[in-house]
């Protein structure tokens, strides 16, 4: 065989391997990439929703300090807001929000409290927040989703 046959399949075969670990290199890295912002969107997405149960929640929770609840259909912006966690959330937090509704709904049927054993109860540590749990799961579940290296 010819030398130069040889450096010429030598030199192609190079060119070849080295054309094939970029690109195996730069795909790999494309789709790390496009895996990592997938989480991240998908930890805002329910961080978002996490945040408007929250708010939700605690304006049902002074409302039924000091008022009974009239009507059921109050409380459907709660309900809507646990369904569409369970399209993406871990038992757990499905669970302490489903707490919380029953303890929102304790408490409008609880007897109406005045601003003065509420202020009292705060002012002595003595106040019981059931969204604590809730927000505790959702801690733990974003910070599992959410990759180590990304900053938040």
């Amino acid at each position: 065989m010819e030398y130069s046959v040889i450096a010429a399949t030598a030199g192609l075969a190079g060119s070849l391997l080295g054309g094939m670990s970029t690109f195996a290199a730069s795909w790999l890295t494309t789709r790390a990439q496009h895996r990592t912002q997938t989480t991240v969107q998908q930890a805002a997405h329910r961080e978002r929703l996490y945040a408007d149960f929250i708010g939700e929640a605690s304006r049902h929770l002074v409302r039924a300090w000091g008022h009974q609840l009239n009507r059921p259909q109050g409380l459907a912006g709660l309900y809507s807001l646990v369904e569409r966690m369970r399209l993406t959330s871990s038992d757990a937090v499905i669970g302490a929000a489903e707490s919380v509704i029953a303890d929102i709904i304790s408490a409008y049927s609880a007897p109406n409290r005045s601003y003065e054993e509420l202020q009292r109860r705060v002012l002595a540590g003595d106040v019981d927040t059931p969204l604590t749990r809730f927000s505790r799961e959702c801690r733990a579940e974003l910070k599992q989703l959410t990759p180590a290296h990304v900053a938040r």
